[in-house]
């Protein structure tokens, strides 16, 4: 792994990882490695870290897991900038050696997955969008507090960040581990993405039109009516819609038995 700084000091992550740092434009990403096998490249959503796919160990068994901190989330230094996700996923895949990936997303990071498999499809083994966002599909609104919670990071509240987002639908778990898994991530969350917002990076489902990739849409049957929308929309464009029943947004912490078989027999296609 290279160009890298010395290794992080192992946090409450992923146990036996390999955790190190990659430069990139204005910072660096955290990453860390666990396993052997096909690499598996991992995106975490909006306010997580890599920490969400804690649930997803067993598949290190016979995969490279590869989870990454995005800019302005978990340990990474680089400030936020969507447009400049999809080249640190590429710059993670050359400093590993990995000429190809599957790669997994889940929700923000699914306009980074998308976006990616548009610029370079040849890099790409599979791709899973899992209640991914979306431009262009009309539904509910999720009203996402966005304005209440950057008026508490002007005022220097972080307490008043982590709890408008707690309460939200995309937030809830089921399981008391998955909700102390997303209440340990919640509150490591410092909002530097609302601080210093990025230009946003666009996502519409007819991006993988056309695409000689295996991609599924993964999506929890009590998601919100706009990401269910969402995935019904990357299915009418060609994905493989696969929807979890009595799982939420974080659906891969609410059923990590079903969403990593899933997971594997898209694998398997790629």
């Amino acid at each position: 792994m290279a160009p890298v700084a010395a290794a992080l000091p192992p946090p409450p992550r992923w146990p036996g990882g390999t955790t190190a740092m990659l430069a990139v434009a204005g910072g660096a990403l955290a990453i860390e490695q666990l396993g052997a096998g096909p690499p598996v490249l991992l995106l975490h959503g909006w306010t997580l870290d890599r920490r969400m796919w804690r649930p997803q160990l067993p598949l290190a068994a016979d995969h490279s897991l590869i989870g990454i901190d995005r800019r302005g989330f978990g340990q990474s230094t680089a400030a936020t900038d969507l447009a400049a996700e999809p080249d640190d996923v590429l710059r993670v895949a050359d400093a590993l050696g990995l000429a190809r990936f599957h790669l997994v997303a889940m929700s923000q990071g699914g306009r980074v997955g998308l976006a990616l498999a548009r610029r370079a499809p040849g890099r790409l083994l599979s791709l899973t969008l899992q209640g991914t966002a979306l431009d262009g599909v009309a539904a509910a609104d999720e009203a996402v507090p966005i304005a209440a919670m950057a008026a508490a990071v002007r005022r220097h509240d972080l307490a008043a960040v982590q709890a408008l987002i707690k309460g939200h639908p995309l937030m809830r778990v089921a399981s008391l581990s998955g909700t102390a898994l997303a209440t340990e991530m919640l509150a490591d969350y410092a909002a530097r993405d609302l601080l210093s917002p990025s230009q946003p990076l666009p996502a519409f489902a007819a991006a993988i039109t056309g695409l000689d990739i295996p991609i599924a849409a993964i999506v929890g049957a009590d998601d919100t009516p706009q990401r269910r929308a969402n995935a019904q929309a990357l299915a009418a464009a060609g994905a493989t819609l696969i929807e979890l029943p009595t799982a939420g947004h974080l659906c891969n912490i609410d059923s990590p038995d079903a969403f990593n078989a899933a997971l594997r027999a898209q694998f398997a296609r790629g």
